[in-house]
């Protein structure tokens, strides 16, 4: 089966037998001999003894031998990926004399370690079979741009050992291009198959270790089956095993990833954060280029916590998997009819899940044009073209935040806010009445405005297309998606173009720009076998939803179409502006005198927002975009040290200098000034969130006294404290006392608030965030957890300060007071 790393020892012990007798087992005598010649590696614990009591036959089978080099072969402490690593190096010093051939050593070392992960572990010598020798071809040629005519012209035989197969590939390819293209092709092909590099991208980057968090910073970072690494330079100049490698967090099974909310401080506002965590060791807060791109780490993270608990690799798993359907189909002829009805299964299994998916995907943005050369018996090449450039549309204030998907940031851009002002603008031309809907009288006057000559049936046919929610009127939401769906090729969100075009690069198996049959059928089996809700749900339903397109559109329908795009291209945005000065005119001249004749109340100049019929959320109407974010009052503190306890169930301390006489400004608790401490109303919005650990809710009364009597004199003094789970608390009494939120800074501050939460609102607190409850009075409910550690420090403040001399254990405790 391929995938074995270990096919190296297979591939030394052929070097040196003299007899190349094809079999199914290698020769103990040379087994043993190549194993000696590794014992001098620090990662190998060698015995003759124990080799002589394992393998008492002539010959060894390669199971047999993985499972010794794994349970007696590996130094103790040594991991058994760098084990192989360190035996792969040593075997390739004992084959190299043997492989003659006009590629460089170096490039020729990282095809060997490709064809080791290739070849059948049940063949000897190692044999790469005629089906895999093509698989690779493809991605060769797909390097270079070039599409294989006939695989079976290329390979005559049914199975190859190395350098048979590597003088195919240099009379076949490499001797057409030039040796610097040969090598960017095994290097990118190495870096796939061997290193599995499934990201490498510069991205921002903090780390904590057991201690504070560390700055942002952007870093190189590289993700694999091992660890995610972080280095400094170019991600294109990033080596592996290299100096410029500052953090690296080993992957486990028992490794925690976490979708984080957007940062916003000082210096940075970070969308597309994730956490990845090995606790309590280090963790790694991650910031990607958005959330489409964050979901795409989190989940090869995920797919690399899954491999690592069925034992194999993401590589592994794909070529395992290609051998399993292999031996499948072994017995049953394939022909390309019954390869079509597969994929036809596929497709219409996937259809009902696909679409409720689809369906449910906000913001629509462009879609990429899609040109079907027909799937049929005949055909043979699906073409596909992609518009290169994806441009994601977050819905505007003062519109349907539901469907517009508004994504509650400020960054939209201008191109998209004008092409949105134009579609209204379009809609408001045909609105005569101004009321936001449009009836079947407007719409029908527009038909006949735009020149097109339609029967009535005709027209209540295009009408009927837009109100999708038949009710005899089309709200500017319905308008829009028909625009974007029919008009634009907007439907598509940006989650579904970039899966599409994702899913579409790697069914094309040879980097041609089109998909051959054999390509295609693979893919969508390959996509089976990994289950439902991959890319290739995204890219078979968009296919079908275009095919539906053809056959439902009418001739009426398209004329419209076609006209209300070349109204829409002829409308100017600045329109919209006019008509909405001119719609609202009464509210912006508003004025209200008082008894004096002064005027006591006006409208501001120009209206906020326009808001036409539809179904909105409270939340998205309330979050004006043009108002600038709200920042609690908060004590700003210099100098402040975070020393966690070195005893285990004993507090640690934090250190405030002698100037901070103690005194914490309060403010009452909004959603808006909580989020600047990364905390929220949980009443107020609808958010997942993902809780790592069991937590339990549970009331807890804070009596007279708490303060004084508990934690001044039990407890070691007052305190603040962090830890991995989320809090729930919420006040259910009107005197609850003070809630304290704190944060260290970028720039090293420590910033303090005492928040007066409302009774009975909800506050949420992420793990990680700064916190205390040592003010609290009354009765609160509490969610929390037991299964974590928690990092609790106690206040002291320094003393004496004698120029740069600190007086060691000068510290007294301390309370915070509140104005």
């Amino acid at each position: 089966m391929p995938g074995e790393q270990l096919a190296c020892v297979w591939q030394a012990v052929a070097a040196l037998d003299v007899t190349k007798k094809c079999a199914v087992s290698a020769p103990t005598e040379i087994v043993k001999a190549v194993t000696k010649s590794i014992s001098g590696l620090q990662t190998v614990n060698y015995s003759e003894h124990i080799f002589n009591q394992t393998f008492q036959d002539e010959t060894i089978k390669f199971e047999d031998y993985k499972i010794y080099v794994k349970n007696s072969l590996r130094e103790k402490g040594v991991s058994f990926g760098i084990l192989l690593e360190s035996i792969e190096e040593a075997c390739w010093n004992v084959i190299k004399t043997t492989c003659k051939s006009s590629i460089s050593n170096d490039d020729l070392y990282k095809l060997w370690k490709i064809n080791n992960r290739l070849v059948r572990e049940d063949t000897y010598p190692p044999v790469l079979c005629k089906e895999e020798a093509c698989w690779f071809t493809d991605k060769v040629l797909g390097n270079f741009g070039n599409i294989i005519k006939s695989t079976d012209e290329m390979f005559k035989a049914d199975s190859f050992i190395f350098m048979d197969f590597v003088k195919i590939l240099e009379d076949l390819v490499f001797k057409e291009v030039t040796v610097d293209k040969t090598k960017a092709c095994i290097d990118d092909l190495y870096s796939w198959l061997v290193l599995e590099i499934l990201k490498k991208e510069k991205v921002y980057v903090r780390c904590r270790k057991q201690s504070n968090w560390s700055t942002w910073a952007k870093r190189s970072c590289v993700l694999t089956p091992r660890s995610v690494s972080v280095y400094t330079g170019s991600p294109d100049k990033v080596r592996i095993q290299s100096s410029t490698k500052k953090i690296e967090l080993v992957i486990t099974k028992n490794t925690k990833v976490e979708s984080l909310l957007m940062y916003s401080g000082i210096i940075h506002h970070l969308k597309g954060r994730f956490c990845i965590a090995n606790h309590p060791v280090i963790e790694l807060e991650i910031a990607v280029e958005d959330d489409y791109e964050k979901r795409s780490w989190l989940s090869s993270v995920e797919e690399i916590i899954e491999c690592i608990l069925e034992n194999t690799t993401p590589v592994q798993k794909l070529l395992r998997d290609r051998y399993t359907k292999r031996i499948k189909q072994s017995s049953t002829p394939i022909t390309k009819q019954s390869s079509l009805q597969k994929v036809e299964t596929a497709l219409n299994e996937n259809h009902k899940r696909v679409s409720r998916a689809i369906s449910n995907m906000p913001s629509p943005i462009r879609t990429p044009v899609i040109q079907l050369q027909g799937i049929q018996e005949t055909a043979d090449v699906v073409t596909v073209e992609i518009v290169p450039k994806v441009t994601t549309k977050p819905g505007l204030n003062g519109t349907n935040g539901n469907k517009t998907g508004s994504l509650g940031n400020n960054n939209t851009t201008d191109f998209i806010a004008v092409n949105r002002e134009k579609l209204k603008a379009v809609f408001m031309k045909i609105d005569t009445n101004g009321n936001g809907l449009l009836d079947r009288t407007e719409f029908h006057k527009f038909i006949k405005e735009i020149g097109l000559t339609m029967s009535e049936k005709e027209v209540n046919l295009v009408f009927k297309t837009v109100d999708t929610r038949d009710k005899s009127e089309i709200t500017f939401d319905e308008f829009e998606v028909y625009f974007s769906k029919h008009v634009m090729d907007e439907t598509s969100t940006a989650e579904c173009v970039n899966a599409m075009r994702k899913a579409f690069l790697e069914a094309d198996r040879n980097g041609s720009g089109t998909l051959n049959f054999r390509e295609f059928t693979e893919y969508v089996w390959e996509k089976k076998q990994n289950g439902p809700g991959g890319n290739s749900d995204v890219l078979t339903s968009i296919i079908e939803e275009e095919i539906e397109d053809i056959d439902l559109n009418d001739s009426s329908v398209g004329q419209f179409q076609s006209q209300l795009k070349q109204v829409y291209s002829d409308t100017d945005s600045k329109e919209l502006t006019t008509y909405i000065r001119d719609r609202w005119k009464n509210f912006a001249t508003f004025r209200r005198k008082g008894n004096t004749g002064t005027i006591v109340m006006k409208g501001g100049h120009g209206m906020v927002a326009d808001l036409v019929p539809g179904e909105y959320s409270l939340i998205d109407l309330a979050c004006f975009s043009d108002l600038p974010p709200l920042i609690p009052k908060h004590t700003v503190v210099k100098g402040v040290k975070w020393e966690i306890g070195t005893v285990p169930g004993k507090s640690g301390k934090i250190t405030f200098p002698p100037d901070f006489n103690g005194r914490v400004v309060t403010d009452v608790a909004t959603t808006e000034l909580l989020r600047y401490y990364d905390c929220s109303f949980a009443d107020a919005k609808q958010e997942k969130i993902s809780l790592l650990y069991r937590h339990g809710i549970q009331d807890f009364t804070y009596e007279n006294g708490y303060l004084e009597k508990y934690v001044a004199a039990t407890n070691g003094g007052a305190g603040l404290e962090r830890h991995e789970f989320s809090h729930l608390d919420c006040p259910l009494t009107d005197e609850s006392g003070t809630f304290i939120l704190t944060k260290f800074t970028e720039d090293g501050e420590f910033h303090i608030t005492g928040f007066k939460i409302p009774k009975r609102h909800t506050l949420y607190i992420p793990g990680g965030v700064i916190h205390c409850n040592d003010y609290l009075k009354g009765t609160w409910r509490t969610m929390l957890s037991d299964e974590t550690d928690i990092d609790h420090v106690h206040l002291t403040r320094r003393n004496d300060v004698h120029g740069d001399e600190i007086y060691d254990n000068n510290e007294t405790k301390f309370q915070f007071t509140f104005v």
